[in-house]
This record gives structure tokens, C-alpha cells and sequence, in this order.
């Protein structure tokens, strides 16, 4: 089964922990991470299946709206496989 990923990127820590409980909770996605990119953006990344991450997304950004702002917003259908890798690489082994 192909998985998604879903970014949303937020300003400010409150309204990106608001924005990850809303959306782990509304849908069958998990946090695979959260980035701190610079003067108080924080990328936020899920996966799980289409239909789920669309959906997570969709309530995430409603939830940031209410708490702070929503900069940009994207989800990746059918990843190329060493799209993981790209968005984590150390934790991917890279270390040896």
C-alpha cells in the first residue's frame, strides 16, 4: 500500500502542537516529524493514507487559522521512495 505525506507549515510552537493534536486525532495519520525551519516557522509532517492525510490536513490548517497563521500546506500522493530518506535523512542511517 502506497502511503502520503502531508506539510503543513505554521508560526509558532502553540499553534503547531494544537495543529498535530487536532490531526492525529481526527485521522488515521501519524507525526513522522516536526522542523523547526527559522524565525518561528515549524514544518509539520504526517502520513498515512490519501484520503486520511487530505483530510488531517484540511482540519489542521482550520486549526491553525484559530490559533495562529498557516504559511503554506502540501500533500505528496504516492511518494518516490527515497522521499523519506530526503525529509529525515540522519535518522534513515546515514550515521555509520
Amino acid at each position: 500500500m502506497y502511503r502520503s505525506f502531508g506539510l503543513i507549515e505554521v508560526i509558532g510552537f502553540v499553534t503547531a502542537a494544537a495543529c498535530i493534536d487536532a490531526m492525529v486525532k481526527s485521522a488515521f495519520v501519524e507525526l513522522h516529524d516536526m522542523k523547526r525551519t527559522g524565525s518561528g516557522l515549524i514544518t509539520i509532517i504526517i502520513k498515512g493514507d490519501l484520503a486520511s492525510v487530505k483530510e488531517a490536513l484540511e482540519l489542521g490548517a482550520e486549526t491553525a487559522h484559530r490559533h495562529g497563521e498557516v504559511v503554506a500546506m502540501k500533500v505528496i500522493a504516492r511518494p518516490y521512495p527515497g522521499l523519506e530518506r530526503l525529509l529525515d535523512p540522519e535518522e534513515k542511517g546515514e550515521k555509520e
